[in-house]
This record gives structure tokens, C-alpha cells and sequence, in this order.
């Protein structure tokens, strides 16, 4: 298949997508940063809530861009059985890129931290008091789905290359 004939995700799904991906990586590699920051010993800015509260920014667009953009065509069109699970963790990574932003707010929040809005000086007070010992719990759901997380991307990059490299469809070149 010439790259001229592939039809490809419409430019704000890309832009969206790969705007995101590079917030998750980023995410990823600041999550240790959070604990610097407790301890003291770094004050520049928090790019680990920068990039979580990006990509909860990102989640309207992205949700109104896979609702009102054609998505085109798989060509050769796989079976029906394969659409199950890539609508699945389709559906798994709409959820985390939801919850998993909202679980650190709300675990900032739930410490009685305000939370700071990255490059503005402005802060969000907590708007959600919960009880005594729900920071922790919520660390602990926030790192644990975070765990998660990755592996729903990594099975996703790993389907991706599965379909480019053993497929040789064009559900990659898509999104490029």
C-alpha cells in the first residue's frame, strides 16, 4: 500500500494522541519527582502534575475529536473477533487518561495541599475534604493504576507494531 492512498485519523486525533503520549512519558518520568518535592529537596517546577493536569485538559477534546471524526478504514479490514479487543483497550485508556489525573488531584487535595497550577502561580485550594488517612490510600490507587497504565500502553504500542510489522495493515500509518 503507497503512503499517498492511506486515509489517516483526522489532524486533531493525532495531534491530540501524540500530544498525550508524550504527557504519559513525561508523567512517567517525573513520578519520582513528587517525592523530591515532599522532602524539600527540589522547587522547580512540578512537571509530573503539569503533565497530569495536560492531559485531563486533553480528555474533551479528545473525547469530542473520536466522536466527531470518521475513523478510517483498516486496510486489510481485520476480523470482527480482533476489533473486541483493540475497542477495549481503546476503552481502557479513555478511562485512565480520566481517572488517573483525577486520583492525583484528589490525592493532593486529600493531604490538604492546594494544588499548584504549573507556570501560573495560581493554585487550586482542595475542594473535596476527605477523611483522615485517604492521602495514602489514594497514592497507593494513583500508583497502582499508574502500573496499570503503562501496561494498557504498552500492550497498545506492542498491537500497534504487531499490526505494521506482522499484519502489515495500515493501523499504524493511521495515526502517523
Amino acid at each position: 500500500m503507497s503512503s499517498a492512498s492511506i486515509v489517516k485519523f483526522a489532524w486533531p486525533v493525532r495531534v491530540i494522541h501524540w500530544s498525550s503520549a508524550g504527557l504519559i512519558l513525561l508523567a512517567y518520568l517525573t513520578s519520582e519527582l513528587m517525592e523530591a518535592i515532599d522532602e524539600g529537596e527540589y522547587a522547580g517546577p512540578n512537571w509530573h502534575v503539569f503533565a497530569g493536569l495536560a492531559l485531563l485538559a486533553l480528555f474533551l477534546p479528545r473525547l469530542l475529536a473520536k466522536l466527531t471524526t470518521r475513523v478510517p478504514p483498516i486496510v486489510p479490514p481485520p476480523s470482527r473477533a480482533g476489533m473486541l479487543p483493540a475497542k477495549l483497550v481503546t476503552l481502557g485508556l479513555l478511562l485512565f487518561v480520566l481517572v488517573q489525573p483525577v486520583l492525583g488531584i484528589l490525592m493532593v487535595w486529600s493531604e490538604g495541599h492546594a494544588l499548584p497550577v504549573p507556570f501560573t502561580g495560581w493554585e487550586l485550594p482542595p475542594l473535596i475534604v476527605l477523611g483522615k488517612g485517604a492521602g495514602h490510600t489514594l497514592e497507593e490507587a494513583h500508583e497502582i493504576l499508574g502500573n496499570a497504565f503503562y501496561a494498557v500502553i504498552g500492550l497498545h504500542a506492542l498491537a500497534a507494531l504487531w499490526h505494521h510489522f506482522g499484519r502489515r495493515d495500515n493501523t499504524l500509518r493511521r495515526m502517523l
